[in-house]
């Protein structure tokens, strides 16, 4: 499939330096929509509906330039959710870190990452999402506060980064290192070749 350009619809950091590492230049165009999920869902379907969202939402606002037909956009969301807790995002404030970082702590979670793919102007799209367990090891309170007190966790899902400071914590994983950084790019680019 050839690509006339890239256009992703986040501003994360670690998604535009991981396509960036891989040889992509996107356009970023962050995609500003209303996050409320719908009640009851399950958090791999919140993923995939966020992405979808975001996807469509670029493309709505790119379908009247016609150097846009074409490009690949590329929308991407990601939780941490534990069984028994529910989803995780982006924690609200520093209670909500403690909240979220306490109840990670020495137990496994999940990180779901739900990926759009559409090519703009055409009826090529996939949506699929990726699922990967984190093992934390034990840390204590001291270590929480401290973790808390810097500002790492406020811009991520669930509260920390693995490529992070907090990565000390994580014992292992079962699954894809890059779906929890945010972006599960080797099977993006294998859903991409089936567009």
């Amino acid at each position: 499939m050839e690509i006339r350009r890239i256009i992703l619809a986040s501003q994360s950091p670690r998604r535009i330096e991981m396509l960036r590492d891989n040889g992509m230049d996107p356009i970023v165009m962050p995609a500003d929509v209303d996050e409320t999920l719908p009640d009851g869902i399950e958090p791999k379907d919140a993923v995939m509906y966020l992405a979808l969202k975001k996807a469509l939402c670029i493309e709505e606002q790119i379908k009247d330039k016609p150097d846009t037909a074409g490009s690949l956009i590329i929308a991407a969301d990601t939780v941490v959710y534990k069984d028994g807790y529910g989803i995780m995002g982006k924690p609200a404030d520093i209670d909500d870190a403690r909240r979220m970082i306490t109840a990670i702590r020495g137990t496994s979670h999940f990180v779901a990452t739900g990926v759009a793919l559409i090519v703009a102007g055409e009826p090529r799209r996939r949506a699929f999402c990726e699922v990967t367990e984190v093992i934390l090891r034990d840390y204590s309170d001291k270590e929480i506060e401290d973790y808390i007190a810097t500002q790492e966790p406020y811009d991520k899902a669930g509260g920390y980064a693995i490529q992070g400071t907090f990565g000390k914590y994580i014992d292992r994983i079962h699954g894809d290192f890059d779906n929890v950084v945010g972006l599960p790019f080797i099977r993006m680019m294998g859903e991409i070749s089936m567009l």
